[in-house]
């Protein structure tokens, strides 16, 4: 429960920025931020029916984890891809 509350909780986060950012379509790009959800939403059934059919319910939770961490790394990396790297600058040799 505590994760699914959690999972919930960027939502109205991510939203408000997404109104915030197109303010000329507000209603096309509050459907488009919903419909990007569908396409995780089923592989997640997908893959949690046929975790539960096979090795079973205790399984999940160790899927569950392992989908988490992998998220996190990608959602990471893409963070770090898109800011500009800063140099330090070199200090001036003065004669």
């Amino acid at each position: 429960m505590p994760t699914a509350i959690l999972g919930f909780a960027v939502i109205p986060g991510m939203q408000t920025r997404v109104l915030t950012t197109a303010s000329s379509a507000p209603t096309l790009a509050m459907a488009v931020n919903a419909s990007a959800y569908q396409p995780a939403v089923a592989p997640g059934a997908w893959l949690g029916g046929h975790t539960a059919d096979g090795p079973g319910l205790r399984a999940i939770h160790l899927l569950a984890a392992t989908i988490t961490t992998l998220g996190i790394a990608i959602s990471t990396h893409a963070h770090h891809q898109g800011r500009p790297r800063t140099r330090t600058p070199e200090p001036a040799n003065t004669p």
